[in-house]
């Protein structure tokens, strides 16, 4: 994984003199901070791979350990990267070092940045991923549990119209492949199954590690009264959490992804509701 890592930022960081942007703007703020986000894909499929339920306590850890491994391998990346080609051009060295997330840094890193600068100015994130986990054989999303083993997902074609195809996940059809149709191990678990404040709880594990921004949605039942939908985000707040987003389907928005056995519904961005 960290050699993943280490090739995927010298990647990305010559993804910026390469790309072409619209506006002079655009261009030297990205050229200036150099920015990236690393992050990574399938951590609902990971942990049923690995025997672990998402949200007992393990689940957190291993998690955590797996995104500081990127974070640490990124930062001496970037080190490593400014030593031969230079710090990004917005770097201010004391004030750069003052930063609470560059304070929690290892030792070495931050030595590293103060001797040498560091190449990008942020470096991990972790972003939805929806149709990129789809693209890697359908593997659970970002950092989210597995929405269902099986079920149906709205994609727009190119005439403007939305088809629906019948999915299922890759760690479930990797279960059936090798075990046939025996019963699910416990770390089968869905988004649907877990509290609120289980995917806090990933959230809050991870947070520490990415500099950049963190997409997890909070999957609501739709009968949650209000009082505890309320809680979801007194709870987020006392976790110091960045930001916290809920879906909780109704017959308004609809849903992209549906469980087979349930109607899909309305959808806000429907052709048909363009006008509203």
């Amino acid at each position: 994984m960290r050699e993943a890592v280490r090739t995927a930022v010298r990647m990305l960081d010559n993804v910026i003199d390469v790309s072409h942007f619209a506006m002079k703007q655009q261009a030297e703020q990205a050229c200036g901070s150099r920015r990236i986000g690393l992050g990574f894909t399938g951590l609902g499929d990971a942990l049923i791979m690995l025997g672990i339920r998402y949200g007992d306590e393990t689940s957190y850890r291993v998690a955590a350990q797996l995104m500081q491994n990127i974070r640490d391998t990124a930062y001496r990346t970037s080190t490593d990267l400014a030593r031969a080609k230079g710090a990004f051009p917005f770097f201010e060295k004391d004030a750069y070092l003052r930063a609470p997330f560059v304070q929690r840094l290892p030792e070495d890193i931050r030595s590293a940045i103060a001797e040498h600068g560091i190449r990008n100015s942020h470096l991990t994130a972790l972003a939805p991923a929806g149709t990129i986990s789809l693209l890697a054989n359908n593997v659970s999303s970002g950092i989210e549990p597995v929405y269902e083993f099986e079920y149906r997902r709205r994609i727009m074609q190119a005439d403007g119209n939305y088809t629906e195809s019948e999915l299922s996940d890759y760690a479930w059809r990797l279960w059936l492949s090798s075990r046939g149709e025996c019963a699910l191990g416990p770390a089968f678990i869905r988004a649907r199954d877990l509290a609120p404040s289980a995917h806090l709880q990933m959230q809050a594990a991870l947070q520490p590690f990415i500099d950049n921004a963190i997409s997890k949605t909070v999957n609501v039942a739709e009968d949650l009264p209000y009082a505890d939908f309320r809680e979801i985000y007194d709870e987020a707040w006392h976790l110091g959490l960045k930001g916290c987003t809920t879906f909780r389907p109704n017959p308004i928005t609809g849903a992209v992804l549906s469980d087979p056995t349930h109607g899909m519904g309305a959808h806000c961005c429907d052709i048909d509701r363009e006008n509203d």
